[in-house]
């Protein structure tokens, strides 16, 4: 017994000093790579003069010290990007004005958020699986060429990934309302959390076995922690006039125009891809340093087979085991959807969505399906044994 406990206690502290080197390692190279380029880069133009923009118009705070970049589409100064949600936009600005307006502030929140989704992943497959499972699906996640790459410039895409996968592992442990919450931040964050809403609700119901009369009042509760992010915009725009009626019904009016917005083609773009062309690097996103955001193809293709060797050889299926699937599914579903719809204009890093569900998915099927692979060999081998046996007595 005594053992057995050492046993135990020795495994507990390994792990965390793997975690923990493993996290040391993501925030320390993070830190390395933001401060590569002293300049804006991609859609930084838009979301970072946006956090400058907020400050000053909607909080009353000027941060701006870099100057803004030159761009002749838009005029940057008066950029409030609504038609994305306003909370990473929020967090950004946060950091400029406890760090100051540097390329190293705009760009720390995501290398953080990238850096506890280690431990998220960790506590979901460990959860789902076991401990052994979880610091390889910790690895994964870790160095996925697209959440990492992410982390290293200021877009919305990490902030999503990281609120998603946040709620997803609370609402493994069971904790709903606050899995809701976190959905709600997702959701703010920017609306392709909305994909993934369908799984976090099969999750409530088969899981949780949810009574179906209170599922919508974590809907409820969601879009309460949605709206409240609007709340500073609804303040801003009601000002404007003296009306507060106003300051909402100028919010209505940009989620209309982001809906058409988002809906429509945005014309042809060297680096646009379908969401199945992403799966394979049809269009990478290159960044800086050499740096592009781009998909594991080989861990794209272990993530597709373990459903299949899961299936066909575990003697017990954990159904449960394949909620990062319907993570998976229910997103890329979601973008095949609006490319349908009109939106062709995608991009590679719009798979930030789903990502954190592929270091899941695989690392909660891996060793099942191993072990089944491995027993149904034996079983093989044995029956060819056996037959081997029979045949020497009748001869």
């Amino acid at each position: 017994m005594k053992e057995k406990l050492r046993t135990v206690k020795y495994r507990k502290h390994l792990t965390t000093i793997i975690l923990l080197a493993l996290s040391i390692y993501t925030l320390y190279t993070g830190i390395i790579a933001i401060n590569k380029s002293n300049t804006y880069v991609s859609d930084e133009i838009y979301y970072v003069t946006a956090a400058k923009n907020i400050g000053i118009k909607v909080f009353g705070i000027n941060v701006t010290k870099t100057p803004y970049p030159e761009y002749k589409g838009l005029n940057l100064k008066e950029n409030l990007n609504l038609e994305h949600p306003p909370l990473a936009k929020y967090i950004i600005f946060i950091s400029m004005l406890i760090l100051g307006d540097t390329y190293f502030s705009w760009r720390i929140p995501g290398v953080v958020l990238h850096t506890l989704m280690i431990f998220l992943v960790f506590l979901t497959v460990k959860k789902l699986g076991d401990e052994v499972s979880a610091i390889v699906s910790s690895f994964i996640v870790a160095f996925d060429p697209i959440l990492r790459n992410l982390s290293y410039i200021a877009m919305l895409d990490i902030y999503v990934a990281f609120f998603l996968t946040a709620s997803f592992t609370a609402l493994i442990y069971g904790r709903k309302t606050l899995a809701f919450i976190l959905y709600g931040l997702a959701l703010a964050s920017k609306y392709t959390a909305l994909f993934a809403l369908p799984v976090f609700l099969i999750i409530l119901r088969s899981y949780h076995n949810e009574k179906m009369w209170k599922i919508p009042l974590y809907v409820l509760l969601a879009g309460i922690v949605y709206a409240a992010a609007w709340i500073p915009f609804i303040t801003y725009f009601a000002n404007e006039k003296g009306i507060l009626y106003y300051g909402f019904q100028r919010v209505y009016e940009e989620h209309v125009f982001a809906m058409k917005w988002h809906l429509s083609s945005k014309g042809g773009h060297s680096y646009s891809s379908p969401p199945w062309g992403w799966l394979f690097n049809s269009k990478v996103w290159p960044i800086y340093g050499g740096m592009s955001v781009h998909s594991n193809i080989y861990m794209n293709i272990v993530f597709a087979i373990l459903p299949l060797m899961y299936g066909l050889f575990s003697r017990k299926i954990d159904s449960r085991r394949f909620y990062p699937y319907y993570w998976f599914l229910s997103v890329i579903a979601g973008f095949i959807l609006i490319y349908g719809l009109g939106s062709t204009t995608q991009f590679i890093f719009y798979a930030a969505t789903y990502e954190p569900s592929i270091a899941i998915g695989v690392g909660t099927l891996l060793f099942p399906s191993i072990d089944g692979l491995s027993e149904k060999i034996s079983e093989w081998r044995h029956r060819g044994r056996r037959g081997q046996s029979h045949s020497q007595v009748c001869m």
